[in-house]
């Protein structure tokens, strides 16, 4: 039906080539007073809101007459009461539009015309009672019907209906014939296009042939060198300690951690071939304590780094000269980090004191602060749309015990990076459906899905629920618990398939499951990940860790001294205040096609692994650490993992 228009421009066209002028006219002139509206629904729509803005009913009414005569009336019948029910809610939302333009007048006459043939009707009962009442909006009969979400429903139902039908029209041979045109039209331009991407691929292949030759030779010449540890803003060695033959620790590696490239091309122990290829691993020493969450940008230039003191780092590993950014929060700690999804120029964080800031790169400033609903001031979870300037983030309470006592326990906000406002609430409420004693859970997990118009949410008590981001209201929900084989179901990962057919999930027993996005609660694979989560690091003190702890000028942190740095390894954090994650879901990322994820695991949870996501299984391990894991990133083909010694290490991959 989008050739209509077209065809009628044709028509036209020929009509003048002819010389019937008079046909052209009378043509022209339907054409404008055209009811159809070319089989257009958005206009088809527009024409009947039109009447109900000018509270013209009986324009409203004789417009659906045609409407029912020329399309409906030919339906099956199955879909008759499907008609009526539009009919109804399109009288209703005049009735609510004249309410809320405070026409009483035309409210009244609409009863006293059609009160008669209403009467005694159950769907318009209580309707009766509408000019009576003092606030409508607020009364339960009628509130619904004066939401945003009820019309917004209403008229996407309408246009999927007025679509369906239009789509399925018998086509006149014209038509059909300008159809065949374009779509042979489009078919030649699809094939000039593919002819380009081939070319283009042919010219990719030649340039990657080159550059993996050059990449074989670099192998060589390091294969007994290993990769350097350094400074991101680090030029190179300074030239006072190479005169006094000392060598600086910002700058090599210990021994352990100099494992050749070559090492990661093959596994020995299996004679499996790994899937990438690693060309570098280095180590970055810009946070001074503990690392609590670690990202790396969309465009995989910057990476963001929070640690114990609550200080922030922005900086580049590539090689830039831009200097490293450092954001003090000393007020509060800081609980998550998230890059706008578009470019590399703001960073959002969020913290347990209500407040999520927005950082611009470019400007070097806070240039907006959104505030939290006190009840939930612990912001968990960030996520930004990757294709429009929103963002949703979860809150939850101070305290498991504070959810014990209230009907709410926990929110999910969406906020809009154009207007600096937010857009939509959903309150997460206590729920008998819950498997155990405990509350329902605050959500931990947010990720959105390719286009942005869905995000898929997980929470300690197991619960799946899919978002529309145009609602924010769930469109389904499940519990994993219920078909976890071994599983914890505490979740620490919910991220959607590539194809958006299924959903990954990752427990923080280790537990990887794939569930069905179209049939909510089926299970289509589950398997282990083995190594993770690695057991916890064991302090020599009987101090309780905890995430909470804020900043003070008299704290010492958990510090790497630089004064006392030894020049053959990395030092070993404070252990009279040891820092343990009291979350795991920064400790796993996905890859972009979502055919791998990379976790916490191996060596007493000081290295990063890489597992298969189609069974579980281990495929290729980075380099370790020198103390425990805390967060892992990973964007196209690079993957950070981040310590509690302060280090950063960046893998830089090809596929193998």
């Amino acid at each position: 039906m989008n050739s209509v228009t077209q065809v009628d421009e044709l028509v036209k066209e020929y009509l003048l080539f002819r010389g019937f002028s008079n046909t052209f006219r009378v043509f022209e002139q339907e054409c404008r007073n055209d009811k159809d509206k070319g089989f257009q629904a958005d206009k088809i729509i527009e024409e009947l809101f039109s009447y109900i803005t000018s509270s013209d009913i009986d324009g409203l009414l004789d417009y659906w007459k045609y409407l029912d005569l020329r399309y409906f009336s030919r339906l099956d019948a199955r879909f008759f009461e499907s008609v009526k029910k539009f009919e109804i809610c399109l009288i209703r939302y005049y009735l609510v539009y004249a309410t809320q333009q405070k026409r009483k007048d035309k409210i009244l006459e609409f009863f006293e015309t059609f009160g008669a043939e209403l009467n005694g009707n159950p769907e318009w009962l209580k309707w009766f009672g509408l000019p009576f009442s003092k606030n409508p909006a607020s009364d339960p009969n009628f509130e619904t019907f004066f939401t945003r979400q009820w019309l917004e429903t209403f008229t996407i139902s309408l246009h999927n209906f007025l679509n369906t039908i239009f789509q399925n029209m018998s086509l006149p041979s014209l038509l059909c014939f300008n159809l065949d045109r374009l779509h042979r039209k489009t078919l030649r331009s699809e094939i000039e296009s593919l002819r380009i991407e081939i070319e283009n691929l042919k010219k990719e292949k030649a340039n990657g042939d080159t550059e993996i030759t050059s990449l074989k030779q670099k192998v060589a010449q390091h294969e007994m060198t290993g990769y350097p540890r350094r400074r991101s803003t680090a030029s190179s060695i300074n030239k006072h300690e190479i005169d006094n033959g000392i060598k600086s620790p910002e700058m090599f590696a210990d021994d352990q951690s100099m494992t050749p490239i070559s090492e990661y091309d093959i596994d020995d122990s299996h004679g499996h071939i790994h899937p990438f290829t690693v060309t570098s691993q280095e180590m970055f020493l810009e946070n001074t304590s503990g690392i609590t969450v670690a990202k790396i940008s969309h465009q995989g230039n910057l990476i963001a780094s929070s640690d114990v003191d609550n200080i922030i780092r922005i900086w580049s590993y590539a090689g830039s000269s831009s200097p490293t950014v450092k954001l003090s929060n000393s007020n509060s700690n800081i609980l998550s980090l998230e890059w706008e999804a578009r470019s590399d120029k703001l960073l959002l964080y969020g913290t347990d004191e209500q407040l999520i800031k927005v950082y611009n790169k470019e400007s070097r400033s806070i240039i907006h602060e959104f505030k939290m609903d006190e009840q939930f001031p612990k912001v968990n979870q960030i996520s930004c749309s990757p294709v429009e300037s929103l963002f949703a983030c979860s809150g939850s309470p101070k305290s498991i015990d504070d959810m014990c006592n209230r009907s709410e326990t926990g929110s999910l906000i969406t906020l809009n990076l154009k207007t600096m406002t937010i857009q939509d609430t959903f309150m997460l409420k206590a729920s008998s459906k819950s498997p155990s004693s405990l509350p329902l859970m605050p959500i931990e997990t947010i990720k959105f899905n390719h286009n942005g118009q869905m995000l898929v949410t997980g929470d300690k008590s197991g619960y799946i629920r899919i978002f529309d981001i145009r609602t924010l209201t769930p469109i389904m929900e499940w519990n994993i618990s219920n078909s976890s084989k071994i599983g914890s179901g505490v979740i620490c990962s919910s991220q959607f398939s590539f194809d958006e057919n299924s959903i990954y999930v990752v427990d923080e027993s280790g537990e990887l499951s794939q569930w069905s996005s179209r049939k909510p609660g089926s299970v289509m694979s589950q398997s282990q990940l083995q190594g993770f989560p690695p057991a916890m690091p064991i302090t020599s003190t009987n101090l309780t860790p905890k995430l909470s702890r804020k900043r003070t000028p008299s704290m010492s942190s958990i510090r790497s001294i630089k004064s006392t740095r030894s020049t053959s390894s990395i030092p070993a954090i404070i252990e009279s205040t040891p820092y343990v994650p009291t979350s795991r879901v920064p400790m796993i990322a996905f890859n972009d096609d979502t055919e791998y994820l990379v976790c916490v695991g191996d060596n007493g949870g000081t290295q990063g692994v890489i597992y298969q996501t189609s069974n579980g299984e281990q495929v290729q391990t980075l380099k370790s650490h020198r103390q425990y894991l805390t967060a892992v990133d990973w964007s196209e083909n690079t993957i950070i993992t981040a310590a509690m010694d302060g280090t950063v290490r960046v893998s830089r991959m090809v596929n193998s």
